[in-house]
């Protein structure tokens, strides 16, 4: 199973995807994949793009420690993430155009999955949304790519071409009052 699965199912004895079949926990874990390549992604694009990292990811990650850890901890980090992306395939010498295409990818195949439902599943008996750990995880993402200023954020412009996943971050904050929260801190 799932880190995810096991830490809420370890503390609180619940899972959010307890209703779902076999069939849907199996599509559940490959859409989870499906957002680790779009983690992976949005690591590149913050660490590895060298605009985006100087004017914006930097300042951020430094600006709550001080010299020396301001000009150690960016270093390691910036190298744990380059083994990461190494590790994901030919990425270290990606181009903006694979990028994109990467990007679109990943944003098509969850677009398809969610069609015209407000949530990735359904719950069976009563026909409502169904929120689980998958939808934590994409909104999540989604949110922070939608939210993010960065210099060049090609993955944001490949996103938004996917109106549909928009309309879903939109939704779960309507429903989940999520954007009043947001709002307030």
């Amino acid at each position: 199973k799932q880190w995810y699965q096991r830490r809420v199912r370890g503390k609180r004895g619940y899972s959010l995807s307890e209703k779902l079949t076999q069939t849907e926990k199996c599509d559940m874990d490959i859409y989870t994949a499906l957002i680790k390549r779009l983690e992976a992604l949005e690591l590149f694009t913050s660490w590895l793009i060298e605009d985006n990292y100087t004017h914006v990811t930097l300042p951020a990650y430094t600006s709550h420690t001080t010299w020396p850890l301001s000009a150690i901890l960016p270093f390691y980090k910036k190298r744990q993430v380059y083994r990461l992306v190494a590790s994901q395939g030919q990425w270290h010498d990606i181009s903006s155009e694979m990028l994109m295409a990467e990007t679109k990818d990943v944003a098509g195949a969850l677009t398809e999955r969610l069609g015209d439902q407000g949530t990735f599943f359904r719950d069976r008996d009563t026909g409502q949304d169904l929120v689980t750990e998958l939808d934590c995880l994409v909104y999540g993402h989604l949110n922070a790519i939608f939210m993010t200023k960065l210099p060049s954020y090609r993955m944001k412009r490949a996103l938004g071409l996917h109106s549909r996943l928009i309309e879903y971050c939109k939704y779960v904050e309507s429903k989940h009052g999520l954007r009043a929260q947001r709002e307030r801190s």
